[in-house]
């Protein structure tokens, strides 16, 4: 059972010679060097990006024009829309128990 993957290893270390790279192969790949492929790189952290004082400017104009951007952010009030449906699952709740 262990002559299996001794097998396999022997064979890819024994395998094809490597042939060497010529210098015009090597001046092709350093030429092909692209420096931003690293900022594509898994597992980068990049800074959020700063708000500007007239971003900052749009961001309070959109809130006091909205005040439903209020009741999104950290408290929570239901929405009309789901007021409704909390209305119709108790109707349907109401009608299971009665039958």
């Amino acid at each position: 059972m262990l002559l299996i993957p001794l097998a396999c290893n022997l064979l890819l270390t024994i395998g094809a010679p490597v042939a060497e790279l010529s210098p015009a192969s090597v001046a092709a790949l350093h030429a092909s060097f692209d420096p931003s492929l690293g900022a594509l790189r898994a597992g980068r952290v990049e800074a959020p990006a700063v708000f500007g004082a007239e971003e900052r400017s749009e961001l309070a104009a959109a809130q006091e024009r909205s005040p439903s951007l209020a009741a999104l952010r950290a408290g929570f009030e239901p929405t009309d829309n789901e007021w409704k449906w909390f209305a119709i699952g108790g109707a349907i709740i109401l009608l299971i128990i009665l039958l």
